[in-house]
């Protein structure tokens, strides 16, 4: 009888073993992210991004260590989430910093960073339900949706648009972001649907009404493209503007309007001296008009080191309807950092007195 309850009491030892050493590596792990979080708290941004780098490069490659990781920082979310949600925000923008930072420094480490930023949002946006914190949560999967994007993450960038677009079916920016993608792929019809609600609802939303009426055009709606184009041509002095009036000038051009698309590119050309498309574009309409003068782009040197081409600027992820919302997440980033110190019983005078 002995025997067999020291058998069993052997066995159990044995079981819970290699369970108490994984709380104890979770324990560890769960410190070290607080540790960095409260120096981000406290306004130390190059001491939390080095202990979290730290952090996130100690997962290694291991698929258990890094679930071990994403399990940390989603109980740390949470437990800081109940003291103050606005803290949880405060842990977002970390993770969203250190996800720019490893794209282009450490890539092996940046799925994990924008998927921590991603359920971190998600806890946030579970925890507090109100059309304000919906607004914001979806600002926030916007943003890091941008920044994926912007390094031709595709399929991650489409699905944190969606997220927003859970939150908000028009927001802004998840919807000029997913219409890009959308038309990457040539599925042109749901780019120009993600597209045109949002220029009813926001107008002046300039590189959106680009995009609807160059999708536009490629499904065969010429005179609603038209119409836009010569709006976003006689107009503004930007890219877009450069660009609509090319576009109008090809357009003009095709049908033998050759006065007209000479009359578009040299408007835009007026506002826009440092563009060389467009006197180019408009010296080669001249000689199909037989009135070609030589071109004279002496007035370029003035201009500087050349800007980059406003077709080249089109293939980008649009940022463009980003810039309001960040402008909102740099404006509550204080806020959010003090309610992470005090969820946290970081003391921040205290640091900063340091």
């Amino acid at each position: 009888m002995m025997r067999r309850v020291s058998l069993a009491l052997l066995l159990a030892v044995t079981l819970a073993w290699p369970v108490s050493a994984a709380f104890r590596e979770q324990a560890k792990v769960e410190a070290a992210y607080r540790r960095a979080l409260g120096a981000w708290s406290a306004g130390d941004d190059e001491d939390a991004l080095a202990q979290l780098l730290r952090l996130d490069e100690g997962a290694g490659g291991d698929s258990r260590g890094v679930q071990r990781l994403v399990d940390a920082k989603l109980a740390v979310g949470r437990a800081i989430a109940r003291r103050d949600p606005a803290a949880v925000l405060a842990a977002v923008a970390l993770q969203q910093r250190a996800y720019t930072i490893y794209a282009s420094r450490r890539p092996t480490l940046a799925a994990e960073a924008r998927r921590s930023a991603a359920a971190l949002v998600r806890l946030h946006a579970g925890r507090v339900r109100n059309a304000e914190a919906a607004t914001l949560d979806a600002g926030l999967y916007a943003s890091l949706a941008g920044d994926v994007a912007a390094r031709a993450q595709q399929t991650a960038a489409a699905e944190l648009y969606g997220e927003a677009l859970k939150l908000v079916p028009q927001q802004p920016a998840a919807l000029l972001g997913l219409a890009a993608i959308q038309e990457v792929h040539a599925h042109y019809a749901e780019a120009a649907d993600l597209l045109a609600p949002l220029v009813a609802a926001h107008p002046e939303a300039r590189e959106a009404q680009l995009r609807l009426a160059l999708n536009q055009l490629r499904l065969g709606r010429r005179e609603r493209a038209e119409r836009a184009l010569r709006e976003l041509a006689g107009g503004g002095a930007d890219w877009v503007r450069s660009l609509a009036a090319q576009e109008l000038a090809r357009l003009l051009a095709a049908r033998g309007d050759l006065a007209g698309a000479a009359a578009a590119l040299e408007g835009a050309a007026a506002v826009l001296p440092c563009d060389p498309s467009l006197p180019v574009q408009a010296a080669l309409v001249a000689e199909r008009a037989g009135s070609a003068t030589p071109l004279d782009l002496s007035t370029l040197g003035a201009c500087g080191e050349a800007a980059e081409s406003a077709r080249a600027r089109y293939t980008h992820a649009p940022s463009s309807e980003l810039v309001p919302v960040r402008r909102a997440i740099a404006a509550a980033d204080a806020q959010w950092r003090l309610a992470l110190a005090t969820a946290l019983g970081v003391d921040v005078r205290q640091r900063g007195s340091e």
